[in-house]
This record gives structure tokens, sequence and C-alpha cells, in this order.
């Protein structure tokens, strides 16, 4: 058969080149018709061509997204904040002739534990003193404004603010409390301002590595010591702990965006590091619920273990410490007994991927209070091969020991948590 014309080859070239010119030029080839008979061995000869070409708008590519690098997160958990008075005397005696009360110096052994995580939630088992009330001591609570301020000063980001004692100033002290912690820029859970408040958990966002987070607390406790919830204000502590009812503000923080959801419980039985069957039920009806991502249990002022129980949000088990025992007070050996001047900071680690967010995992920290030598907490880890303030380091080993032997089989803290660099926004509440 007779072979097909082919373009001069100054013709390709020049198509060629027009093709990938940055402009985009579009070219319109115009060939002007054979001229002459073609002969079978050699193609007929073309005519000159003409060449028309049209500059078209250039637009550069779109760079392509950027992917999100997985997010890592640490949040710390303390337990009972016990301002005893022989504790709010150490703070006075700290403030000096200054007056009023320093609780920093006090809290600096923890500090850098508590800095090193990226959120860190106190358990603040009293009421603060409202205006006109000096602070007081056990058995009805007040403790000095100014441990909020110090409070967040040492790297509180928030509290749980639901506990046997949240009402022992009434719905002045509640209300005090709430507004102190909220002007120190810190979060609560477990007490309200009004009705509506009631029902929603405090959310947390963190922002790091191309990844939002947003992480939600609530809390609730088993009962008031007796005293009655104010009459105008029925909802001003969640008591008594309702799982239902924990739920269900667990499902409408996940519905305002939270992506883990952290509940902190005040139950138990006083002084006995085993969890009673009541904490057990409560901590596995949470499990099952498939809502909760970890729970923070605390009330009895001595540690209990950490476990990993059956449930869970994604079905793989769910985190929970049952008791962290006293962060701070007056409590000892002689005082009331084994295990209460020692308690545990616990760390949650939670990873966000393209997958969404998990709780990875929970380690815990010993934290001990040297009450003989102004109230000074200090981390047992700092101190395992030497000597912690006054207590001396046969003082410490035991302390260390007992408190391993409660906590089970869950890996220890050996050093302050390293941040991620997120940023931290303690969000508003709002209905």
């Amino acid at each position: 058969m007779r072979p097909l014309p082919r373009a001069p080859t100054a013709l390709t070239a020049l198509a060629a080149l027009a093709a990938s010119t940055a402009g985009g030029l579009a070219l319109a080839l115009s060939w002007v018709a054979w001229a002459g008979q073609a002969h079978d061995d050699e193609p007929a000869p073309v005519s000159p061509v003409t060449l028309t070409a049209t500059a078209m708008p250039w637009t550069p590519a779109a760079a392509p997204p950027a992917v999100p690098d997985d997010l890592t997160v640490t949040v710390a958990f303390g337990g009972d904040i016990l301002t005893h008075m022989p504790v709010n005397a150490s703070a006075a005696a700290a403030a000096g002739a200054e007056g009023g009360y320093e609780f920093n110096p006090l809290l600096a052994g923890a500090d850098a534990w508590i800095a090193g995580a990226d959120l860190a939630i106190c358990q603040l088992e009293v009421p603060l003193a409202p205006p006109g009330r000096a602070p007081t001591g056990f058995p009805i609570f007040a403790a000095p404004s100014s441990l909020a301020r110090d409070l967040a000063e040492a790297g509180w980001d928030g509290c749980t603010t639901a506990s046997n004692h949240a009402i022992d100033q009434g719905w002045a002290g509640v209300s005090h409390t709430i507004e102190t912690l909220l002007a120190n820029g810190m979060g609560y859970a477990g007490t309200a301002l009004d009705a509506d408040d009631a029902e929603l958990a405090q959310l947390y966002r963190l922002t790091g590595a191309g990844q939002t987070l947003t992480i939600a607390h609530i809390a609730a406790t088993y009962g008031t010591n007796g005293l009655p919830l104010p009459a105008a204000q029925p909802w001003a502590v969640n008591t008594p702990i309702d799982t239902d009812r924990l739920i269900a503000q667990a499902e409408a923080a996940r519905a305002a965006g939270a992506e883990v959801v952290l509940a902190s419980v005040h139950a138990g039985v006083e002084y006995q590091t085993t969890p009673s069957a009541e904490q057990r039920a409560i901590v596995s009806r949470l499990a099952e619920s498939g809502q909760i991502d970890a729970v923070i249990g605390d009330h009895p002022h001595v540690a209990q273990p950490v476990e990993l129980v059956p449930g869970g949000v994604h079905g793989d088990g769910m985190w929970v410490v049952y008791s962290l025992g006293n962060f701070i007070s007056n409590q000892t050996d002689a005082v009331v007994g084994p295990n209460t001047d020692t308690g545990a900071v616990a760390f949650v680690t939670i990873a966000k991927d393209a997958g969404g967010a998990a709780v990875t995992g929970m380690t815990w920290a010993g934290v001990t209070v040297d009450s003989a030598h102004g109230h000074r907490v200090h981390m047992l880890e700092d101190a395992v091969d030497g000597e912690l303030g006054q207590i001396g380091a046969a003082g410490v080993k035991l302390r260390h020991d007992r408190l391993r032997a409660i906590m089970g089989s869950a890996p220890e803290q050996l050093a302050p948590p390293t941040p991620s660099g997120a940023t931290l926004e303690v969000l508003p509440r709002s209905g």
C-alpha cells in the first residue's frame, strides 16, 4: 500500500516546541492541498505550511494539599488537692511578710512533670473561700482563692470540681470557685453556673502538626457529705453518679466536636487501695458505652490500680486509674493511715492520625508530700537514688515501693513527659 504522507521534519520540531512553550500556545496548522499526482515510490510534495498561534491564559498548577503529621499529646491528671489548715499555714509562711498565701513553693517539686504535659487537669477537692470568708480546713473546707492563680502558674489548665466537699461553702463557694478558675484561664468539670452549663463538658483544643484535637472532660461525685444542694441551684454539682447522664454528656460533647472524652469519677472507699464494687460497676458501664475514652478516679485519698478494662470507644479496651490518691494534703501515716502521704499523677497518651483520635495508653508517676517541712510536693522518681527533702532515702524508698505494689502492671512514667509543641485553648462553655 501507499505510504502515508509525513510532515516535514522542521514542522514537526516547531509543533513540539510550541506545545512545550510555558505560555501554552494553541497551534492551528493549516495544510495546503496536495499539489500534483503522488508517485508510488515517494510522497507527494507538500505546499508551504501556514502557522497561526493564539495565546491562551496560563494557570499555575495547584500545590498538592499538605498532609498532616500524626499528633501525639499527653494529658496529666493529679490527685486530690486538700487544703487542710496546716497546708494553708505552710502557704502563708511561704508568702512571708507580704501576707496572703503562696502555694507555688509547695507545688514546685512537680512543676516539670505538669508543664511537660500538653494538658494538665487537677482534682480540686475543695471550694475556694468566697469573698468575705476566711479559709477553713476539715471538715468544712474553704481554700484561699490565690490557690487557683498558683495552680495556673504551676502549669495546670483545668480542674475537676466535683467532690464530696464541693458544696462545703454552699452556692457562693461553687460559683466563686468556677469564676476564679475562669479568671485564671482554667477550665472546670463537675460543677456548674446554671442549668445549661450543668449538661456541658469542658472542651480543650490542641493544635499542632497540621492537626487539631478536641478533648472533652466530664466529672461527677457520689455525694456531698450529706449537705443538701442549693434549692435554687439543684444542678450546682453533678451528683450522684449517674452513668447514663455521663454517657449522654459524652455523646453531646462528641456532637459538639470532641474526639476524645475523659471522665473523672469521685467515688470509692476512703483509705482502701483496692477498688470497691461500686467503682468497678461504674467503670464497666462507662467502658461498655463506647463513648468514654478513659476514666480517672479520685476520693479514696490513697492510690488504686491502673487497668485496661474491656470495652472502650474502639472496642480494644478502656484505660482507668481507680484513684490517684492525694496530690497535696496534711494526711500522713501518723495522722490518718498508710499511703495517704503518697499518690500518683496519671499521664494519658492520645494519638491522632488520618483515621481519627484514640487513647493509646496510660502511665503513672509517684508523688509525695513532705508535710513535716512545709508541705513540699515531690515526685518520687526524682529521688529514687537519694534523699528527697527531709524524708530521707529510706523514707522515699518505702513510699515508692508501697505505691508500686498498689498500681499494678501499668507502666511507670520514669521522666517528665515531653511537650508535643501543640498549642492549647481552653474553650468557653456554651450551649
